[in-house]
């Protein structure tokens, strides 16, 4: 369990201090809504990774990261539920497997604070080139999204289920949003940002907390200027009548995805009521849908199922034959009609508990996954250990999997069907009005 300490208002550092790991590693998160600002907020990390105040150049930094022993750094963005995550990451050797000891943590804090809190500008924007180079990179990086097909069907399927929420909404924003966005902007925004969003700061390894909370104090006290926390992700409701949408792709298999929405996330009390419910229906080789639907039935290449706890949904995603759309659709309700009236057995439930703590405790064997549920759990406000997790898991009936069932509701059911011999342009084709049979 992380051990949680505030630097300042509104940035909180999340150490797990163990001598488990060979190196130390740092994740920090700069929370903001999903929705405000998208591209700029995108275009950070992208923009301070080519240069600081004194590592100018990406060249500069890596020769200081390689004169710190090979030490990694990188950064992205990520959506979390409705947050939209500036995320830094950095990984240094523990003190105890290089010659100057301790001494690599004081110099390894000391580059990544000064990465994020001091990047190059003059004062006034981040360096126009730099900007100019990196808005081309995400146009180029949101256009190659139609190349990847089951990324792309992916995105359509939360733009077509999540239509007016901000989970909708591409981590890398539009085109559009990206053109517009100024060197200026981007600095305005990253002040913006860095004085009233909540940052997390979490470290995993051997460390002198001392050392870290010292470093960070010093380079965040000319930035934090009054917390302004986010607002609460808003519930939103499902339509009357379950959505059912076609488009056409230039692939040669059809990208079937069903959502169903649920009021149960992850920081509800039933949460892992629900990771149970949906590991007996596709998240393991034994369960319903791999079964039913790909081995019996060979109606699937793929076909699993999967939770997105902050957000509340439960989504089903497989590969079939375009010809096999109504088959393929029929036998996925029914192995959802199947676990809702109980016909579950208790070896597919003992499989899956097994799978699932199995899961968990291999987590620990991570330094990157143990502060993924850090986050997760930060965010949604509410702290979960290991040994918790697994009792709660072991404690889940075939009674509990079927009351979870029964609050999901059917929202939408998403395919993007193949159509290999076309050109296809990008244009959407769109079943409007189709129902679920």
């Amino acid at each position: 369990m992380f051990r949680t300490e505030t630097i300042v208002e509104g940035v909180q550092l999340h150490a797990l201090p163990t001598s488990k790991f060979k190196t130390i590693t740092f994740r920090v998160y700069v929370q903001t809504a999903l929705g405000d600002n998208t591209a700029l907020t995108a275009l950070l990390p992208m923009v301070m990774s080519r240069g600081s105040a004194r590592l100018r150049t990406m060249q500069a930094i890596a020769s200081h990261l390689a004169d710190l022993y090979g030490a990694r750094f990188g950064c992205d963005v990520s959506k979390i539920g409705e947050r939209h995550c500036v995320e830094f990451y950095f990984e240094i050797p523990g003190g105890a497997y290089v010659e100057e000891g301790r001494e690599v943590l004081e110099r390894g804090v000391a580059t990544l604070v000064q990465l994020v809190c001091d990047p190059w500008t003059d004062g006034a924007q981040f360096d126009p080139e730099y900007v100019a180079r990196e808005k081309l990179n995400l146009i180029n990086r949101v256009n190659s999204l139609i190349n990847d097909k089951r990324s792309y069907a992916l995105q359509r399927f939360y733009e077509t289920m999540f239509v007016g929420e901000p989970f909708s909404i591409f981590k890398y924003g539009t085109i559009e949003e990206i053109k517009n966005a100024t060197p200026q902007a981007l600095w305005q925004h990253y002040r913006a940002v860095m004085s009233h969003s909540p940052i997390d700061i979490f470290v995993v390894g051997d460390v002198d907390l001392g050392v870290v909370k010292r470093r960070w104090t010093e380079g965040l006290s000319e930035w934090r200027d009054g917390y302004r926390p986010l607002p609460s992700p808003k519930q939103w409701p499902a339509p009357t009548e379950a959505r059912q949408v076609q488009e056409q792709g230039d692939l040669q298999q059809g990208i079937l995805l069903f959502g169903y929405r649920t009021p149960i996330t992850y920081k509800s009390p039933d949460y892992y009521k629900l990771l149970v419910y949906n590991g007996v229906l596709g998240s393991f080789p034994h369960s319903k849908l791999f079964i039913n639907v790909r081995e019996q039935a060979s109606l699937a290449y793929y076909v699993w199922a999967r939770l997105e706890a902050s957000k509340g949904f439960l989504m089903i995603n497989a590969g079939i034959h375009p010809d096999n759309y109504d088959k393929a659709v029929q036998i996925i309700l029914n192995q959802i009609k199947e676990m809702n009236q109980g016909n579950i057995s208790s070896e597919e439930l003992a499989a899956t508990k097994r799978g699932l703590i199995s899961g968990v405790l291999t987590m620990e064997d991570s330094a990157m996954a143990v502060i993924d549920r850090g986050i997760t759990g930060v965010i949604n406000g509410v702290r979960r250990d290991m040994e918790a997790a697994i009792d709660a898991i072991r404690q889940v009936t075939i009674g509990d999997l079927v009351e979870q069932g029964r609050q999901l509701q059917l929202d939408t059911i998403y395919f993007l069907r193949g159509h290999p011999l076309a050109h296809f342009d990008g244009a959407a084709t769109r079943a409007k009005g189709a129902r679920v049979p």
